[in-house]
């Protein structure tokens, strides 16, 4: 009412002041302003609005602009997340890539996956040796957790055991449907791949069932193209 009553006042003082220009209370000419007036209010509540939903930076950013900008970012939409952590994930999108240089570092792609609320940390696929270094199988660092045997080609669990032939499922490279990724090859010597999981190392984290394609996405998003992750992850 504060706006209304402002923008009345404004009326009234922008009319002539000859006294055909009167303005009774109660008046027709009084109830012209005032209806004028409200027009004139929704105008400037609409262009707030306008505002509003143009950043996710206010309170009056809502569910529904966050689905708009989801939509127009390419983001997944997460009914089941509050506003406030879509709003998070609007921003780091637009932000992205920024003015990070080390944006290819494991250690910022922890750091955004951590703040997306996913409680996981990143470890590179290098080990020192003597003076020089070596990649470490996944299996191993599992105890055998998460492998699978390739049985004429296709991936299958035995009892989550590593077989003779077989190799970690678990990966992710370059699509968001993990299945998809199933058959890519890492490569003998295991260049170019990292781990994401729990920490200490090889340790399983957990991830919210429902945040599954989301979690892909942003590594998708955020990972040097180049790069093969394997995933030490339970979806709960």
């Amino acid at each position: 009412m504060v706006i209304l009553e402002k923008i009345e006042q404004l009326g009234r003082m922008l009319y002539p002041t000859g006294r055909a220009f009167k303005m009774a209370k109660d008046s027709l000419f009084d109830k012209l302003n005032s209806g004028l007036s409200l027009s004139e209010e929704r105008a400037v509540s609409d262009a707030k609005l306008i505002l509003d939903s143009a950043l996710p930076d206010n309170t009056n950013f809502d569910a529904s602009d966050a689905t708009q900008w989801e939509r127009r970012l390419g983001l997944i939409t997460n009914v089941s997340l509050t506003v406030d952590e879509r709003k998070i994930a609007i921003q780091r999108k637009m932000n992205h890539p920024g003015n990070i240089k080390p944006r290819q570092n494991y250690r910022y792609l922890e750091r955004e996956l951590r703040a997306a609320g996913f409680d996981v940390y990143v470890y590179e696929n290098i080990f020192p040796y003597g003076s020089g270094y070596y990649t470490q199988d996944p299996l191993y660092l599992t105890g055998g957790v998460g492998g699978v045997d390739f049985q004429h080609g296709t991936p299958t669990p035995q009892h989550d055991d590593g077989q003779h032939g077989g190799g970690y499922q678990n990966i992710i490279a370059n699509y968001l449907e993990e299945g998809l990724d199933w058959s890519f090859s890492t490569g003998n010597n295991l260049y170019g791949t990292f781990f994401i999981g729990g920490n200490p190392l090889g340790t399983f984290a957990n991830i919210d069932a429902t945040r599954k394609n989301e979690f892909r996405q942003l590594i998708l998003r955020l990972k040097p193209v180049h790069k093969i992750g394997f995933l030490f992850v339970n979806y709960v």
